[in-house]
């Protein structure tokens, strides 16, 4: 079994590296489980009542609690870094750690898949494990895996149906403003009065058509700098906006595995921004993959 024992990122880093993982268990008939999946567990029926969030989705015979999980995912991941620094492989135990941002592993390699031994746990460590022919021939399967709960998608339905009201086009619209700690993201904040001129940008692509924005960030946002556009927020939970996201035309937001997500999940056309004085082209919107 293969189990992820590190969390690189926030939840939409941890969809990238499970995704993936999920997409070679299916063409390899591996069984994955993810530990560090343990605060988000919750969000998704597949693994909400599994204490080891597996694929394939399966009950535990323990009631899960977050305590049981955080005590579960603490444990791998301290057992993982003690046989990395002591550089420590055991006949039904090893770590495999990716120790930067940049080094990929490809689970798809016949050399990776080789060393898996039978009865053997395989403890994964990083950020860059990838796969991405697999993930792409079993994206249904994966799609349907992280299928959110059903009040989750009852409030993804309600803010979409106000979104949609007298429009013809819904473009999503990722302000990511808070999170402003980590050096690649202070790289990607924009103001909030260059994000409502994109949507000027937007707005004069589809010169007859209705468009509407929904709004989703992280940090509280002054209505008045959008009373100009149809606009509606979403509604400030972080699965519910991301997969309303997923339920839109177009998406635009600077680079986050938060909108790539979204755009897998829905097939919504996204485009990414990188600077603050890139324009809006309908040629830069693609579909996006959970890889880079």
């Amino acid at each position: 079994m293969i189990v992820v024992a590190n969390k690189p990122g926030q939840l939409g880093n941890m969809l990238y590296v499970y995704s993936n993982l999920i997409g070679r268990a299916i063409e390899s008939n591996l069984k994955v489980a993810n530990t560090a999946l343990d605060n988000y567990a919750d969000l998704f029926p597949s693994t909400a009542g599994d204490l080891f969030c597996r694929f394939p989705a399966k009950i535990s015979r323990i009631r899960p609690t977050s305590r049981r999980r955080r005590f579960i995912y603490h444990l791998v991941h301290s057992t993982t870094r003690i046989l990395s620094k002591l550089r420590l492989n055991l006949p039904f135990i090893r770590q495999i750690t990716i120790k930067d941002w940049h080094t990929e592993i490809n689970l798809g390699d016949p050399k990776f898949l080789a060393s898996l031994k039978p009865r053997q746990l395989v403890l994964l460590r990083g950020w860059l494990f990838r796969d991405i022919p697999a993930l792409q021939k079993h994206a249904d399967a994966i799609r349907e895996f992280f299928r959110p709960r059903e009040d989750y998608l009852r409030n993804i339905d309600a803010v979409i149906e106000r979104a949609r009201k007298d429009v013809d086009i819904l473009v999503g619209v990722h302000i990511r403003q808070g999170i402003l700690y980590y050096a690649n993201v202070r790289q990607y904040f924009y103001p909030t009065v260059r994000y409502a001129e994109m949507m000027d940008e937007i707005i004069r692509l589809f010169p007859d058509r209705r468009v509407g924005f929904l709004i989703c960030s992280d940090w509280p946002q002054d209505p008045e700098l959008f009373s100009r556009f149809r606009f509606t927020f979403g509604s400030n939970h972080l699965i519910e906006d991301m997969y309303a996201f997923a339920r839109c035309d177009y998406l635009i937001g600077p680079p986050s595995t938060f909108t790539v997500w979204a755009s897998f999940y829905g097939n919504v056309p996204l485009n990414v921004i990188r600077t603050p004085d890139q324009r809006q082209s309908l040629a830069d919107f693609q579909v996006r993959l959970p890889s880079d």
